[in-house]
Formats: structure tokens, sequence, C-alpha cells
């Protein structure tokens, strides 16, 4: 049986039924680490939020410094429009001399990404907290 507040340790109970009376004995041993349904989805959540705010970080740095847009660099930038295309219009786009841009809504992007995210593992943990039991 899975402790709720230690996830390291698990309990094994043995009921051990003697004469008259009975005896319960219990058995404490150190697991590998239990990892729950809902840790793993917390780390999916954030491992996603994490590629997606180093393809926008990319794409901005790519941008700032005026990469050609071939190859990986075009590859980025196509997956980061679509990434950034519910904050066009958010913020200005500073264009300085020789083509340089610094293309603020992929920065708007990353934090809103990033609150989604954390907003989104918080309702999982939430949903997956060991209830208390009342009796």
């Amino acid at each position: 049986m899975k402790d709720p507040q230690d996830p390291t340790k698990e309990e094994t109970v043995t009921r051990v039924s003697e004469s008259p009376g009975q005896r319960q004995e219990t058995t404490y041993r150190t697991a590998g680490r239990v990892t729950t349904a809902g840790s793993r989805l917390s780390q999916m959540v954030w491992l996603a939020a994490g590629v997606v705010a180093a393809i926008l970080a990319l794409d901005f740095v790519f941008k700032l410094i005026a990469a050609g847009a071939v190859g990986f660099v075009s590859f980025i930038a196509d997956i980061a429009a679509a990434l950034a295309a519910p904050f066009h219009g958010v913020l200005a786009t500073t264009v300085t001399s020789g083509a340089h841009v610094a293309y603020w809504p992929n920065v708007v992007a990353i934090v809103v990404y990033g609150l989604a995210a954390w907003v989104v593992v918080r309702l999982v943990a939430i949903s997956t907290a060991p209830r208390a039991h009342h009796g």
C-alpha cells in the first residue's frame, strides 16, 4: 500500500493469526520512487511548455540576429509563427537597422504558455491529490 504522505515509502501489512488472540505485524520498507499518474502528467505538461518556449525563444533570437531563413531557421520560424499567431498585434514588433527584428509576440506567447502550463499542472495536482477519508 502506498503511503500518501511519503511517495518513496510503501507499507506492507501482514496479519498473523495465533491461538486465541490475533497479532498484526507491520513492516515498512523503502522502495524506489513511486511515481503517480498525476506526477507523470505534470512532467509531460512542463516538457511540452519547455519545448514550446524553446522554439519561440530560438525564433526570437534568430530574428534578432537577422539569421537567414533557410534550413533549421526556416523550420523554427514556421512552427513559431503558428504558436505566436494568437498574440500577433498585442505588442509592436521592433525593427532596427539592417533587418534586425525584435518580435515581441514571441515573448508574450512564452509568458502566456508558461502561465497556462502552470495552471494545468496545478489542476492536475488538485485533481490527483489524496482525499481524506471521513469515517
